[in-house]
């Protein structure tokens, strides 16, 4: 296989302090990474030079100039930042982050020394296939480790993609690149700002107006595991807001996986910053969330002999078997006349369709906007499910409730997703799921001097069944996933 090739790379064989260049690893918009032998300690290492194509060209064997002087300032500021980043980097010592043993000044340039994996990038393994769960797990977790430990010491990678994750040969990942001159270069040239990663950037990334954060490298991450799980790379963001058909997770790879991981990996590729997990923890508690609890089955008996007290005991319950759907079919018939005929098609006489559900959806929120305390505590109160909150007791929860509900009574809502309908079966209901992100606001709390919007992200669970009245909603059930308040001046 032949080697990496680039013109301003520093020769094969060049001495470079203890450092002898033995070839090109990779290259890239900001710089050059080498293998290299030290041969103080007999041993392989990775080099990578700040090279910044853009602006910056090598002169003889080993120089680096700017390329002009306009471009002078950018290539100075970038240096000094490559430097201090190299310094904060060298402070990590975690087995999934890739360790930077040295770095220096030298060539008008700098360099940081690296330990040189062997193995593969997961870009190699996955053009084989997608990972299986237990494989994509391994791989995800560790990683979710190490950015914990980078996000704490208030640094982000902002460049996450399968090429910049390399699995030793146990398998085990590293997070490599942490893109230091783009970081700095990004924001002091106008050329290098659109330099991103189609597919794993967040919008926030091609927008200087938008707040970048911990979420923005969950988005990154959220999209390599998406690419993993289904073998398709995700959509460029910026295709995604005029029309966002990207195929969902959960859609593509049902049953492959669960269907709690398909979802926090749909959650951590929200288009909307705010709408994402907010932090590592957060999202990794998503990840990690157990399936809904089933009822176990019952374990036969044994036979017993058929005495006449058991034969009586056996036909007073078939009788039961029988009265009771039968009654239960004439109470339905007699309260919705069309029961018995949906009971005998095994269908719904008329199914619901989509957009009657959207006109239901609709008056119910419009309805909730502007509904009294009563009516929030009975929606968002009585029946929620919460999920997230460790050993908190119930009782501590409503209490937050009631005050949450009697401070902040404006409920605005949003669809987050797709809206999925099924028929009933033996009735003449329709099952109905659908997401949404909610926000409350109260611009003058009397405990605060702050307004207050707390946001958050749901999922409704109705049976819908249509009477002569109209559509009516004769179940229904809330999932709150997150809550995040937001304290305004």
């Amino acid at each position: 296989m032949s080697r990496e090739f680039h013109r301003n790379a520093l020769p094969e064989g060049f001495e470079l302090h203890e450092y002898r260049i033995d070839s090109i690893l990779g290259h890239g918009g900001f710089g050059i990474t080498y293998l290299a032998k030290d041969t103080h300690l007999d041993q392989w290492v990775a080099v990578k030079e700040y090279l910044p194509n853009d602006i910056a060209v090598r002169e003889g064997l080993s120089t680096v100039y700017a390329k002009s002087n306009t471009d002078q300032e950018a290539f100075e500021w970038g240096l000094q930042r490559f430097i201090l980043e190299a310094r904060a980097l060298a402070q990590f010592q975690h087995p999934h982050i890739v360790r930077v043993m040295r770095f220096f000044e030298a060539n008008h340039t700098a360099y940081m020394v690296m330990e040189y994996l062997e193995g593969e990038s997961l870009s190699a393994r996955l053009k084989r296939g997608p990972l299986p769960e237990k494989e994509l797990l391994e791989t995800l977790l560790p990683l979710l480790e190490g950015l914990a430990e980078v996000h704490a010491l208030g640094f982000l990678h902002r460049d996450i993609k399968p090429a910049n994750i390399h699995l030793r040969k146990d398998g085990s990942p590293v997070l490599l690149d942490f893109g230091a001159a783009r970081q700095a270069l990004g924001q002091r040239s106008t050329s290098l700002t659109s330099i991103v990663t189609p597919g794993y950037a967040p919008f926030e990334q091609y927008d200087s107006k938008s707040a970048q954060g911990p979420w923005t490298d969950i988005y990154a991450l959220g999209a390599v595991m998406y690419y993993a799980a289904t073998g398709r790379v995700p959509s460029e963001v910026v295709g995604r807001l005029k029309r966002d058909d990207m195929p969902r997770a959960v859609e593509l790879a049902a049953g492959q996986y669960r269907r709690e991981l398909l979802r926090a990996i749909d959650w951590a590729l929200a288009l909307d910053e705010e709408a994402r997990p907010q932090s590592v923890a957060e999202w990794r508690e998503a990840l990690l969330a157990p399936p809904l609890a089933r009822q176990p089955q019952a374990r036969p008996k044994p036979s017993q002999p058929l005495d006449g007290w058991y034969r009586y005991f056996l036909w007073s319950l078939a009788v039961l078997v029988i009265a009771v759907p039968v009654g239960y079919l004439g109470y339905r018939e007699l309260q919705n006349p069309g029961t018995l005929r949906a009971f005998s098609l095994g269908q719904p006489a008329a199914p619901v369709t989509e957009a009657e559900v959207r006109t239901v959806i609709g008056s119910y929120f419009a309805a909730v906007e502007q509904a009294d305390i009563p009516q929030l505590l009975k929606l968002y109160a009585d029946s929620v499910e919460y999920y997230h909150w460790g050993q908190t007791k119930k009782s501590v929860i409503q209490e937050d409730k009631l005050d949450y509900f009697t401070r902040w009574p404006q409920v605005k809502y949003a669809l987050a997703g797709p809206i999925e309908t099924g028929a009933v079966r033996w009735s003449n209901e329709t099952r109905v799921n659908f997401e949404i992100n909610f926000s409350t606001h109260n611009p003058t709390p009397q405990d605060s001097t702050h307004a207050i919007t707390v946001t958050g992200k749901a999922r409704h669970e109705w049976r819908l069944r249509r009477e002569s009245t109209g559509i009516k909603i004769v179940a229904e059930q809330q999932k709150v996933y997150s809550r995040l308040r937001d304290y305004a001046q």
